[in-house]
């Protein structure tokens, strides 16, 4: 018997309205609904990585722990489903060495550098960022190369990099991560892989370090990742960019927060969103946040709640997307 069979015949058990969703996961109704929540099949499950979560009760955890609050004795956990147990282990991401420059440095830029840049980009004033969320983010600007900086950091909050926007809109890439630029200050040159870190991700980090994960809304770049910040949402992570490298997968899946997918409102966004909702739910119970404007700093602080609140599971947006598509094509 596989893995995924395996899962599936547990879920089969002690679950009531088991029904397939996707090839690697179920959903059914919760075991572990409190009082005053609505009893529906809102509970999914993984069965290739044992991961559970009721997106109604937010009950969550491993195949162990579904067991243990199921009712299952440890020794029969063990002895029955142990070997079941280690082989799920194995599917979660490596730590691999090449992920260290974006997870946690060893070699981190000096915290005095930002002080060349302790300027407030009044641009982005203009465009609604309080100089209260601007200096939370340590955003400022670069006179010498005429761009607005935006401080990169490892997980555990050390400076890795810089990033620069430029304030010309004929200049090109309108987004740099410096490299040569460090010359300017004395510094050696050095070039953080762009793809290796999850912008503001430190800012989340020790709340899931110490067992309380939140759920994580995902955008795309800085100002998207302030601006809903600054709205109140404050777990929210950027990828700078719309699409997920493997290694902004596994932090995420490190960090095992429910995770609420809102990028941009153009082609690349909607690729991105179904990309990363597609591998991601696969470990992790995801979301995906429609709103009707061109990109989520658009929003002001009600419509961004209000978005927040409708946002759909992914496997039922992707049926509900999939319905869609065949009555236009009818």
């Amino acid at each position: 018997m596989s893995e995924v069979e395996a899962v599936l015949e547990i879920a089969q058990k002690y679950l009531t309205n088991v029904k397939r969703s996707g090839p690697e996961n179920i959903m059914a109704t919760c075991p572990f609904h409190v009082m005053g929540h609505k009893v529906t099949t809102t509970f999914t499950m993984s069965l290739t990585r044992g991961l559970y979560f009721c997106f109604s009760c937010e009950a969550k955890g491993t195949l162990p722990m579904f067991l243990r609050d199921i009712g299952t004795s440890r020794a029969l956990i063990e002895r029955r489903y142990g070997t079941l147990i280690e082989a799920l282990e194995r599917h979660r991401p490596p730590e691999r060495d090449h992920l260290r420059p974006g997870v946690f440095t060893e070699d981190p830029l000096p915290e005095g550098l930002l002080g060349i840049f302790d300027m407030c980009p009044k641009a982005l004033l203009a465009e609604g960022f309080t100089e209260e969320t601007l200096a939370a983010f340590d955003v400022g600007y670069d006179a010498i190369h005429q761009r607005i900086t935006y401080p990169l950091r490892d997980l555990l909050g050390k400076l890795v990099g810089i990033s620069g926007r430029t304030i010309y809109e004929d200049v090109h890439p309108k987004y740099k991560v410096y490299d040569l630029e460090y010359a300017s200050w004395g510094i050696p040159n050095r070039k953080p892989a762009k793809g290796s870190i999850l912008w503001n991700a430190h800012a989340v980090y020790p709340q899931i370090y110490f067992g309380r994960p939140p759920a994580l809304l995902l955008v795309e770049g800085y100002k998207a990742c302030m601006w809903l910040v600054q709205a109140g949402v404050k777990n929210t992570v950027a990828l700078m960019g719309s699409y997920m490298t493997y290694e902004q997968q596994w932090m995420l899946e490190r960090l095992g927060a429910p995770v609420y997918i809102m990028l941009d409102n153009d082609q690349a966004g909607r690729k991105g969103r179904d990309y990363i909702g597609k591998n991601l739910s696969k470990s992790l119970p995801v979301k995906v946040v429609t709103y009707d404007a061109p990109q989520p700093s658009d929003l002001d602080q009600q419509a961004v709640l209000a978005a927040l609140e409708e946002a759909t599971e992914f496997h039922c947006w992707s049926i509900e997307k999939m319905k869609e598509a065949s009555h236009g094509v009818r």
